[in-house]
């Protein structure tokens, strides 16, 4: 097999509106993405810390990165053991280690003529359904979201709280309810900005609307584990489960009934795969989601997702909040993200048109 060679792509697009969340305002998606290329096909991964999120900065990762570029220069296939340890070496730097990874994964899925969702499982599907998201501040405007993302076809929609007083959050929620109507699945999502005590209040006062589940309420896992043992509306694990390890942890709580997976931000959709599985091993649930990548790394979550096997709906129908893309997004028709037939990943970047 003929060697391998790498480059790096930074890319900076704008949101449609910012999203307002507990960790801050966000006004734009910054990161990189990296090709591999054997001579004949090439694959891509990315690289889009999140600031408030992660824990890397973006520097951090260009620096990772940049030194696996000539790493790679070395490689001479996509079997070659050396990429094996250069992902072993990246486990502390998730994001540049799921750049690395997906540009690996994508790059295989095409030299063997099959999706990536493939290549992860053999019991893949062709699409997953999503779920709608919606951060707006004022209750009429969440109503009005909310019936936006139904009109698409959303069978389920995650509301953002915390950036705002419980009471405020209240009204939102009570609004998305009644824009959603009884059949439509709400979830709610405080990206830990509650403490334990206003956790377990405010979402007992939430219940009443049917609250499917509640993301990260409060900060740590342990933190997590004691509002799910008191809480009216069950909880999910997101960013406080930084890597497997945690995710195995916090499942171990017994009281934490949903991991959010994230392969951008745990290192990859090998990874993620990882988690999920261990997840439905131990009787939980598991959703796969988004950092509002590019179309780049929405279409490595969706292809995650479609090797899961959970029949959740997936927080993949982010790219409709960028302003410009780095290529055209994976399709979303009737509530559900279609995968492509072809090979890969089914986008292909501007910059390699």
């Amino acid at each position: 097999m003929s060697g391998l060679s790498a480059d790096l792509h930074a890319y900076r697009l704008p949101l449609v509106t910012p999203l307002i969340t507990a960790h801050g305002t966000q006004s734009e998606r910054v990161g990189v993405l990296l090709s591999i290329t054997d001579g004949h096909h090439t694959g891509w991964g990315e690289a889009a810390p999140m600031p408030g999120w992660s824990r890397e900065t973006l520097a951090d990762v260009g620096d990772s990165l940049a030194a696996a570029v000539a790493g790679l220069a070395a490689v001479d296939g996509t079997d070659d053991p050396r990429i094996a340890a250069m992902l072993d070496e990246l486990e502390r730097q998730p994001h540049a280690r799921a750049a690395v990874a997906g540009a690996v994964l994508d790059l295989t899925a095409r030299q063997q003529g099959l999706s990536v969702a493939l290549v992860l499982s053999d019991d893949a599907v062709s699409s997953v359904a999503v779920n709608g998201l919606v951060a707006d501040a004022e209750p009429q405007l969440v109503a009005a979201a909310v019936r936006g993302c139904v009109d698409r076809g959303c069978a389920a929609v995650k509301i953002k709280v915390a950036a705002l007083d419980p009471s405020a959050d209240l009204a939102r929620v009570a609004a998305a309810r009644q824009a959603a109507g009884p059949d439509v699945e709400l979830r709610v999502d405080a990206n830990g900005g509650w403490d334990v005590d206003t956790a377990v209040a405010t979402l007992l006062a939430m219940s009443e609307f049917d609250i499917a589940f509640c993301e990260e309420p409060t900060v740590g896992i342990d933190a997590i584990a004691a509002v799910g043992a008191l809480s009216a509306v069950p909880v999910a694990v997101d960013e406080s489960a930084r890597t497997v390890d945690d995710i195995a942890e916090a499942l171990g709580t017994r009281a934490i009934d949903v991991v959010v997976v994230k392969p951008q931000a745990l290192g990859g959709a090998d990874l993620g795969l990882r988690a999920i599985r261990l997840a439905q091993e131990l009787g939980a649930s598991a959703v796969v989601t988004t950092m509002i990548d590019s179309a780049v790394g929405v279409a490595h979550a969706a292809h995650l997702a479609a090797a899961s096997g959970s029949s959740l709906a997936h927080g993949l129908d982010t790219s409709p909040r960028l302003g410009s893309d780095v290529g055209s997004p994976l399709e979303v028709i009737d509530g559900r993200l279609r995968l492509p037939a072809g090979p890969g990943l089914g986008v292909v970047p501007d910059i390699a048109r």
